[in-house]
């Protein structure tokens, strides 16, 4: 087809008279145009505005032909012979692309044709207009339908949630922090729950995906070095993302730990005091912290937490819950050794601190007795000397 498509015709005006009919060959790769079309929709971060143009060159084609079809009638009747038909004046080009516009779009205006062929040629112009003018613009409007309906479906969420708020009354602080989430949540990452891009791939690509974003990070976690690799890809496949607001608590100390976090975005802070004002660390991107939990045992409450972690700004965090774990460990019983060998050593270690600091407070026996004693209150002292007079 592409050899046909560029055999020279053309040179047939050497010896016959020029006829573009001669370059009509050149249309069998019109496929072309539509498998470039295809794959240019795939590679653009925006594709709706591919097709808003593709569309309205269409439009722009569609005149085209129409003005090339007026002048050739044009001809067949004569110019300049009737009111109807080219005048000859001006730009061809220009008077007749301006005939088609007016045609075809039914603006009005128009000279009237006078013969029969006129009329035929005018009213077909009418019925083409209207036919491929409906359907350009329905086409125009399902790109432009296609290309909010995320933002459409993101308003149309928030103004449900805002609604049934307003319902049950409750307070406009709680309110304006669940606006800002989803504000946040919305710029961030151009959806409100990744998994329900996520869940509609095949799991090979969902792999990919979770392999290129986080196996990295994985991998440099102390608990899991030396843990199988594949198991690591499933953890990965189990990760939930969840946006905290500045200022709220990931975790609170003295709460049941369930879950590790790893920091996709943003920050956290380690605070205490009677306030939590004071900020011992601040975690960054790649961070993660409440692995303990995960394999620590409830019994007499080992697996509590131990500090309060809150958001410093906008924070993207992912979560692998104690469950999930415990589910894909089922499968990898080497690597459930490694990770409870190093769970024993990471619980000593981090017991290690707080023993030390009970034996320096811990009194040796017997110190009591030779504490000073607390001095006699002013009010005996009074009365004794009260007794010596």
């Amino acid at each position: 087809t592409d050899i046909f498509s560029i055999l020279p015709f053309d040179l047939l005006c050497l010896n016959f008279e020029f006829s573009s009919i001669y370059r009509l060959n050149r249309i069998v790769r019109v496929e072309s145009f539509f498998e470039f079309s295809d794959r240019l929709e795939n590679v653009m971060a925006k594709a709706y505005i591919w097709r808003v143009a593709r569309t309205t060159g269409y439009l722009l084609f569609m005149l085209h032909l129409t003005a090339c079809a007026y002048f050739v009638a044009s001809e067949h009747q004569g110019i300049a012979t009737t009111t109807w038909v080219y005048d000859g004046n001006g730009t061809a080009y220009l008077r007749c692309y301006y005939f088609a516009v007016r045609s075809l779009i039914n603006i009005g205006g128009l000279p009237e044709p006078t013969t029969t062929f006129e009329i035929t040629f005018q009213m077909s112009n009418f019925f083409i207009g209207v036919f491929v003018f409906s359907s350009l613009i329905g086409q125009m409007r399902d790109v432009i339908g296609a290309a909010t309906a995320g933002q459409t479906y993101f308003r149309a969420s928030m103004d449900g949630c805002v609604a049934y708020m307003n319902t049950n009354r409750i307070p406009k602080m709680v309110q304006n922090r669940v606006k800002t989430w989803y504000n946040y949540t919305w710029t961030a990452q151009g959806m409100l729950d990744e998994s329900e891009l996520l869940d509609k791939m095949p799991l090979v690509m969902r792999t990919a995906i979770a392999v290129d974003i986080n196996l990295a990070t994985f991998q440099k976690i102390d608990l899991f070095k030396g843990c199988d690799q594949q198991m690591l890809v499933d953890m990965l496949l189990r990760l939930k993302s969840i946006i905290y607001l500045p200022g709220d608590f990931v975790v609170k100390k003295g709460d049941i730990g369930k879950e590790m976090y790893i920091i996709k975005s943003g920050a956290v802070q380690v605070v205490g005091g009677p306030d939590n004002s004071i900020v011992f660390v601040t975690l960054k991107a790649g961070c993660v912290f409440g692995e303990i939990s995960l394999l620590q045992s409830a019994k007499d409450g080992g697996n509590r937490r131990t500090a309060n972690v809150k958001a410093h700004g906008f924070a993207n965090l992912f979560v692998l819950e104690k469950k999930d774990l415990f589910d894909i460990l089922i499968h990898y019983p080497e690597s459930q050794k490694v990770l409870a060998r190093k769970g024993r050593k990471l619980t000593k270690a981090k017991a290690a601190p707080a023993k030390t600091d009970a034996k320096k407070e811990e009194k040796p026996k017997g110190a009591f007795l030779f504490e000073t004693k607390p001095p006699t209150p002013k009010l005996l002292k009074v009365f004794g000397r009260l007794k010596k007079n």
